[in-house]
């Protein structure tokens, strides 16, 4: 009820600062507040930041994943064996065998173009 009995917009940035659920509050009524075209620039520009930095996490992921792969093939050509080298990444064994064939048909597919 304290978000309710606020008077004035300082005392509803002061209480958002308090509490975390007021702020969550605070910010849906802000953009409630907002006249329609702002409002859908707001949401558009929200929902570009979300797939800007769901772009960036894939290709966090997928870049992290190239280097696995890349090292278990690099570690496999030394004769190192698939326990040494899930030892070494920290991986399991099927996980390895799994990294080492997708380089296989990658490379494969790369001949193939």
């Amino acid at each position: 009820m304290r978000f309710l009995s606020g008077k004035s917009q300082k005392e509803f940035e002061n209480m958002a600062k308090k509490d975390e659920y007021i702020e969550e509050a605070y910010n849906e009524l802000k953009k409630l507040s907002l006249d329609e075209k702002k409002r859908l620039e707001y949401e558009a520009r929200e929902r570009a930041l979300h797939d800007y930095n769901t772009q960036m996490q894939s290709a966090e992921r997928r870049g992290a994943h190239e280097t696995l792969m890349r090292l278990a093939v690099n570690m496999a050509g030394k004769g190192k064996s698939l326990e040494e080298i899930a030892e070494v990444l920290d991986l399991d064994t099927d996980e390895v065998k799994g990294l080492l064939k997708e380089s296989q048909q990658s490379n494969h597919m790369h001949v193939l173009q």
